[in-house]
């Protein structure tokens, strides 16, 4: 072992260990990682600690919007936490997420939030200061057992998805910037896709055969025949958006430079962990 670095911004040149650490740490392909680092990894906002030239600790951030009583709020989405299983208990990710809090204020950043991989990880991102805040009413099941008359659609652009979707919402809402979007809703024609059907829209992604709608507003029935329609699926499951009683946690939130806390928040696409 080297002399570990202080958590600091990497290099470009640092990228591909970056990419190994991912590799050691998570069960992606690693297809997946390069596109993540091609569409959605800058320097500054990521942090690291390195021992020597290898990546040992690192978090990245998403440039992302809360939007709340009409009101949109700087936010940063805390994505693809990690450290190498030889290097943990050292307490180099808190070091990590302390320089993460110092720059997040410098920034004027309003909130961080975040989608713990695992339940056991909630309490731990308590320790550091999250909240829950960020929920999913329990999800729903579909089978193509109904009709629609309703079958024309369209794609959606990154503006008309965010304006689409802020009419339809009452709750406070997190969404990626379009760079996160960009990422996360297949620029390549893949696995997630956002249509409009009619006055509403939905996103949805197909993995391993199977369909999980993330988003849905509007005629539900209407919405749900086109996803049918456009993946032959026979079942498709629906996540849906938080209802009073009937909520689960999801995703966890800390605020900064004095905004108001978040009770009953939505994060749609959920990439986490």
């Amino acid at each position: 072992m080297q002399k570990l670095s202080d958590p600091r911004h990497p290099e470009r040149a640092e990228y591909e260990s970056l990419k190994q650490l991912w590799l050691k740490c998570f069960d992606d392909e690693k297809t997946v990682v390069d596109r993540f680092f091609k569409y959605a990894v800058i320097p500054e906002n990521t942090v690291a600690v390195f021992d020597g030239s290898t990546a040992v600790s690192v978090l990245y951030m998403l440039q992302s919007t809360v939007k709340s009583n009409s009101k949109n709020y700087k936010a940063l989405y805390i994505y693809a936490v990690c450290t190498h299983p030889d290097y943990r208990g050292m307490g180099l990710m808190k070091g990590c997420f302390d320089f993460l809090f110092d720059i997040s204020k410098k920034r004027g950043v309003d909130y961080l939030f975040l989608v713990p991989a695992s339940e056991d990880l909630f309490k731990m991102y308590e320790g550091l200061g999250f909240k829950k805040g960020f929920y999913y009413s329990k999800n729903k099941f579909f089978s193509k057992d109904f009709t629609s008359d309703v079958t024309k659609h369209e794609g959606l652009t990154f503006d008309d998805y965010i304006k689409i979707r802020n009419s339809f919402s009452k709750i406070t809402l997190a969404t990626l910037d379009e760079r996160g979007f960009n990422a996360f809703l297949s620029p390549e024609g893949e696995c997630v896709k956002a249509i409009k059907v009619g006055n509403g829209y939905g996103v949805y992604e197909i993995e391993g055969g199977a369909v999980t709608v993330h988003e849905l507003f509007g005629d539900e029935k209407s919405i749900l025949q086109v996803i049918f329609n456009l993946t032959k699926v026979d079942f498709l499951e629906l996540r849906g958006i938080p209802q009073k009683g009937n909520s689960v946690p999801f995703g966890m939130y800390l605020a900064l430079n004095d905004a108001p806390p978040i009770e009953n928040a939505f994060f749609g696409i959920p990439y986490g962990g």
